[in-house]
């Protein structure tokens, strides 16, 4: 069973993004699916949904970079009791609305896609070099038309 726990810390995302719940949930699914790795019972995965101000604040404190970002991961994999904490995902509502105008693709589309990458990073994916890029860029690919078939 996966669960996904929610803090939404701005009421602009239950606004701009009344779904949320639905497509994270689709997204989390499918990005499990694809990637393969057997996961275990009682998975579960947190999601920090925030304003581009505490983005910039949480990306200065953990990555010494002073501006606010899409998307964080914050691996766990631990166990505790009889959970498995796959870690947390947070997300900054204006970025995702700013860029996904940007590129002319829906909000939901791109919440989407800065799920798998979320995602894709809880999984111990990275994109340092050109090769771990390629490799995490092809699971995003497939994953998100994978999404975009089911929709």
């Amino acid at each position: 069973m996966i669960q996904l726990n929610y803090n939404v810390d701005e009421v602009a995302w239950k606004k701009n993004f009344p779904l949320f719940k639905k497509y994270i949930f689709k997204t989390v699914n499918e990005t499990l699916r694809a990637v393969k790795i057997s996961t275990p019972h009682n998975l579960n995965v947190s999601f920090f949904l925030t304003s581009n101000e505490k983005m910039k604040e949480l990306n200065f404190k953990y990555r010494n970079k002073n501006k606010s970002t899409n998307v964080l991961s914050f691996p766990m994999k631990s166990n505790y009791e009889q959970n498995y904490y796959l870690g947390d995902i947070v997300l900054a509502n204006q970025t995702l609305l700013e860029e996904a105008n940007e590129i002319k693709m829906t909000k939901y589309d791109y919440l989407c896609k800065m799920t798998i990458h979320g995602m894709l990073h809880l999984l111990g994916f990275d994109h340092k070099t050109e090769k771990q890029h390629k490799i995490m860029t092809k699971f995003e690919n497939l994953i998100f038309a994978n999404i975009k078939c089911k929709s």
